[in-house]
């Protein structure tokens, strides 16, 4: 069981350098667009749909490891005014409820990447085959199942303050 926990921790911290390093790409694919656009004239004319591409990317290949980490966004002003138990059950009814999201979410996207794939979509200026990008959100949902069964009932708790990643 150890090990499928390390292979899990694994795969979600590589999607997550994956998703980072398309984050750099589109970045620096929107400052040659501009500077081409400000001082050639003309902007790469694919930039908009491969940067949209990239940040489709980069946000959802980030949040297997950024759960993981317990680095999501959550209300923990309730957590903090209710007793221990009720604590817990809030927290496993949170857990439940990122568990059934993250199955209706996959199921969703993976139908949209079927029908992408059988008319073969393809972005309109740049010609890009869709199914390819779009088959990262199934992924991405599939993978936060995983790092949620990795922690139980229980939502990730971060493993630092708030304070710590300010420093």
């Amino acid at each position: 069981m150890r090990k499928i926990s390390i292979l899990v921790e694994r795969a979600a911290y590589g999607a997550f350098l994956v998703g980072v390093s398309s984050g750099v790409v589109m970045t620096m694919l929107i400052f040659i667009s501009t500077l081409m656009r400000y001082l050639g004239g003309r902007p790469l004319r694919f930039s908009d749909e491969l940067a949209g591409l990239l940040f489709l990317t980069l946000t959802f290949l980030c949040l297997p490891h950024v759960l993981d980490k317990g680095r999501h966004i959550r209300i923990e002003i309730l957590m903090k005014v209710v007793s221990a138990p009720v604590a817990r059950i809030m927290d496993a009814v949170g857990a439940m409820t990122l568990i059934v999201f993250c199955i209706a979410f996959a199921y969703e996207a993976l139908d949209f990447v079927e029908f992408a794939k059988s008319i073969s979509s393809r972005a309109d200026i740049s010609g890009i085959l869709l199914w390819p990008w779009m088959a990262v959100m199934p992924f991405s949902m599939l993978m936060c199942i995983l790092v949620q069964f990795r922690h139980g009932v229980h939502q990730p708790a971060p493993n630092r303050s708030i304070e710590e990643d300010v420093i």
